[in-house]
């Protein structure tokens, strides 16, 4: 393939990248490492292993504003039961039989599934707020003071020694002969199914005509 159509294809998939993996989805992946193999940890870090994001059509969903509608959200677990499901909304005000519009996440006691709002999870605290809410999922309580588990967001990510091994007796923490760790996957919910923007379908178009048209060429040379 000439350096011209290789040139052109890397431009369409970087036109295709963007609009399909958008920053509606916020990881945080390395800082959720580090939370999770801090000192209090030893030598039995665990690594966060974040899979494949996806995303569920649920525009009632998007907004949520009681205990009754983050349990139909939990209800749609993606996976099998050892998988964390981190879904990401727009907004929440509500969690178990709480409601307040400081509510930025709700992490289920002891479950495989928590939810939190994008623009936090994109946001200063995001890596704090992703690991409080999964520390919930391992089975931690809140703890007040300067901890991860404090009620409040306080730029703090302290995990107790009793708390990680409260953690190690989860389901959701995984093992083999060397390594320890917890399997994520996103989910986006949103109020339709994404579809290919107009740039890409005129970049994917670009890019199969000049595929072709390469292809010809070669044919001819070999002719």
């Amino acid at each position: 393939m000439s350096t011209f159509v290789r040139g052109i294809l890397c431009s369409c998939l970087l036109l295709i990248a963007p609009s399909i993996y958008a920053a509606f989805i916020t990881t945080n992946e390395a800082a959720l490492d580090d939370i999770y193999s801090q000192a209090s940890f030893g030598n039995r870090i665990i690594d966060i292993r974040i899979g494949t994001a996806t995303e569920l059509v649920f525009p009632e969903l998007l907004d949520i504003t009681t205990g009754a509608e983050v349990s139909q959200l939990f209800n749609q677990h993606l996976g099998p039961a050892n998988v964390v499901n981190f879904f990401y909304i727009d907004t929440i005000s509500a969690c178990g039989n709480n409601t307040s519009r400081s509510i930025v996440g709700c992490g289920e006691y002891f479950g495989n599934d928590f939810v939190v709002e994008s623009s936090f999870a994109a946001g200063r605290y995001g890596g704090e707020l992703l690991a409080h809410e999964l520390g919930h999922n391992l089975g931690l309580p809140h703890l007040a003071g300067s901890y991860l588990m404090n009620p409040g967001l306080n730029n703090r990510t302290l995990i107790t020694e009793p708390e990680v091994t409260r953690i190690f007796r989860s389901p959701l923490v995984q093992s083999d002969d060397s390594s320890f760790w917890i399997d994520i996957t996103p989910v986006l919910i949103v109020a339709e199914a994404s579809r290919v923007s107009e740039p890409v379908s005129a970049g994917l178009f670009m890019l199969i005509l000049l595929l072709v048209t390469w292809r010809k060429q070669q044919l001819s040379a070999f002719a």
